[in-house]
């Protein structure tokens, strides 16, 4: 556990500056929900409305270019993610009291670094909300990830370990009024917003390789992709890039079942990177696939 969680890091490490690479296949990001734009003076936001629920994107427009998201319902709202970037903690939390909130509820689900982001007097964090698995990752080898971050990053990085108020236990619950269904997955946890028929995963990404682990780990992802479409969610949000739909998630999909195939034909690591490089030749995050190439192999 501790090797892939290392892993999960790198691969967050290498990927900021790859991420703008076109996709192989085209984006399905057509929403039937009305959505608009703002541009702020350094990130942007993408407004997800629901009618009585908004999803507020931010998109922070750093050198991780990472996304936040701001659920809002009837007066109460809460935050998934904060930013890791310190420039982008004042235009956010502006932009959260400009919609007229003095008191929010934040959920940290997989990245607990930026405690700075809670020191404002402008707006008060009622619960910083996390799990155990997150913990658990930030002591460890999360906690072992942060110097690289620090130095590739530059001293604008927060890297500062958010303290949890509360720890969130699976399941069904609401939080701020809004329902959530709370799933760990060993290093954090996604969350379900049945109401509005999304899910906030660790990452995605249709036109991106993904980090694989091992042989299990392929099948164990198409399963959970697989499951968040039968419970109909069409909306998939993820820290690691734009919002996606189900026809991204099929597209994830299917790339995941052609490298099952691939995997099986490859006699070696170099082969099993060039017939990826073959049927994907513009994907990004290309240091996922040369780690999932050496995590497979070696495991093999």
């Amino acid at each position: 556990m501790k090797n892939i969680i290392t892993a999960i890091v790198y691969g967050f490490i290498v990927s900021f500056g790859i991420q703008n690479v076109s996709a192989q296949e085209p984006s399905m990001r057509t929403f039937n929900e009305n959505i608009k734009a703002v541009q702020l003076k350094k990130g942007t936001m993408q407004i997800f409305d629901y009618g009585e629920t908004k999803v507020h994107v931010y998109e922070t427009k750093g050198f991780f270019n990472t996304h936040a998201f701001f659920i809002e319902k009837k007066g109460k709202g809460v935050l998934i993610e904060t930013p890791p970037m310190k420039d982008n903690y004042k235009e956010l939390v502006d932009y959260i009291v400009g919609l007229g909130y003095k008191d929010i509820d934040v959920m940290v689900s997989y990245h607990l670094i930026g405690k700075h982001f809670f020191d404002t007097d402008k707006l008060k964090f009622n619960h910083i909300y996390s799990n155990q698995e997150s913990l658990d990752y930030m002591k460890n080898s999360g906690n072992e990830s942060l110097s690289v971050l620090k130095k590739v990053s530059g001293q604008d990085l927060d890297e500062t370990t958010i303290v949890p108020t509360d720890l969130l236990k699976a399941g069904a619950q609401e939080i701020s009024g809004i329902p959530f269904i709370i799933t760990p997955t060993g290093f954090g946890f996604d969350v379900e917003m049945p109401d509005i028929k999304a899910v906030h995963l660790h990452m995605v990404g249709h036109d991106n390789h993904t980090m694989i682990f091992n042989t299990e780990f392929i099948d164990t992802v198409i399963k959970e992709l697989t499951a968040f479409q039968e419970k109909g969610y069409t909306t998939y949000f993820s820290s690691h890039s734009a919002p996606e739909t189900s026809g991204d998630v099929t597209l994830k999909i299917n790339y995941l079942k052609e490298m099952k195939g691939l995997l099986s034909a490859a006699k070696n690591e170099e082969e099993f990177i060039q017939k990826m490089d073959k049927a994907y030749p513009n994907f990004g995050w290309r240091n996922y696939l040369l780690g999932s190439a050496k995590m497979l192999f070696t495991e093999n």
